[in-house]
């Protein structure tokens, strides 16, 4: 049995030329539409390199200003945060919540000091240790009251105090 020679025929050679015209039409179809998106990324990755080097030099020059306005601070120096220390938690043997809720009643009496000069709270240093002297504490069940040892005066007021427990 033999194949009969269907190659000669017109109609077969017209069937595979249009399938060898479909791919190559295809295949310049797909470069063409890969070489618009490829194009569009490019452009769009152009894009944010310029965006990003223009907030690069946004952020270095909004840091000089910020040095600038450091400089300008440390000459009128405020107090900016206040730290309570205890020097004698561990004698007396409380609990961690205890000590927090002591330094968080601290903290609120001496909220005022806040983003005051250290000028200023220098010169009330005295009427600032003798409110929290004075001042009794309720912590649950018990109170306390607390005693001044030190003070250190910068951007930070940290205050070492000792605990008495109240009768």
């Amino acid at each position: 049995m033999r194949i009969p020679p269907l190659y000669e025929r017109r109609t077969v050679q017209r069937f595979f030329a249009g399938i060898i015209l479909g791919i190559l039409i295809g295949w310049f179809f797909f470069i063409y539409q890969y070489g618009q998106v490829y194009e569009g990324l490019i452009f769009r990755l152009s894009e944010q390199e310029a965006v990003i080097d223009q907030l690069e030099k946004d952020i270095e020059q909004l840091l000089s200003e910020q040095r600038k306005l450091n400089e300008e601070n440390q000459k009128k120096l405020t107090i900016q945060e206040i730290e309570i220390q205890y020097s004698n938690d561990r004698k007396l043997r409380l609990n961690q919540l205890t000590l927090l809720d002591l330094k968080q009643q601290a903290l609120q009496e001496l909220q005022y000091v806040k983003r005051k000069d250290i000028e200023t709270v220098s010169n009330m240093k005295d009427l600032m240790i003798s409110s929290l002297e004075n001042k009794v504490f309720s912590v649950g069940e018990r109170r306390y009251q607390l005693k001044v040892e030190e003070v250190y005066l910068y951007t930070t007021l940290t205050i070492h105090v000792k605990i008495v427990p109240s009768g």
